[in-house]
């Protein structure tokens, strides 16, 4: 099971290595809002969340290289005014 998870993270870090910044800080926001959700169901109380592994990721994403240093409104294109120019 350590290596199907070392392989995942793998092929996640390769992902996220595209992402921009602010769809980084988007991904670990979801993943502490899922972490903090209590669970809606008898089977979802049994499940247990390996928080290392969480850990290790955030960490992993936080480490990886900037791609494009531009803000996400310059990446769009929105001008002062709110429009796309």
């Amino acid at each position: 099971m350590e290596a199907n998870l070392n392989s995942t993270l793998g092929d996640l870090k390769q992902i996220i290595q595209h992402l921009s910044i602010s769809e980084r800080w988007v991904l670990l926001k979801w993943l502490v809002e899922l972490l903090q959700q209590e669970p809606y169901n008898q089977q979802k109380e049994n499940i247990k969340i390996n928080f290392s592994a969480v850990h290790q990721i955030c960490d992993e994403i936080r480490s990886l290289p900037v791609l494009d240093n531009r803000s996400p409104e310059e990446i769009i294109g929105y001008n002062e005014f709110g429009g796309l120019d």
